[in-house]
């Protein structure tokens, strides 16, 4: 995708995608964030335990953005940034963590 069309796609702002996708319901919170940078947003977070998945614009193509694998979101100062969907990282996470605990099993037998 190029700029006109990031431009022109569906975006939504980062309070929406905090709440929603992340389900941070802490308005306190929410309301210093919303003025904040992505940059800013993301060393917040982390410091609360909760890590942004970003991803980069070479990556975004109109299918993946439809899919909803890749969702546009802007800032306080309005600069668009691509992020993964955290529900389909979520499920990524989860077979990660498996197989890291079938692996512990497999240590314990020997």
């Amino acid at each position: 995708m190029d700029k006109k069309e990031i431009r022109q796609s569906i975006k939504i702002d980062m309070g929406y995608f905090l709440e929603t996708y992340y389900g941070i319901t802490n308005k306190t919170l929410l309301k210093k964030l919303v003025k904040m940078s992505h940059k800013d947003i993301k060393q917040i977070l982390k410091l609360y335990g909760t890590e942004l998945k970003r991803t980069c614009f070479e990556a975004l193509t109109r299918e993946n953005v439809a899919r909803g694998e890749i969702i546009l979101v802007t800032d306080g100062f309005g600069n668009i940034a691509p992020y993964k969907n955290p529900l389909l990282v979520i499920e990524e996470d989860y077979f990660e963590v498996m197989e890291q605990k079938y692996l512990k099993k497999v240590k314990r037998r020997n």
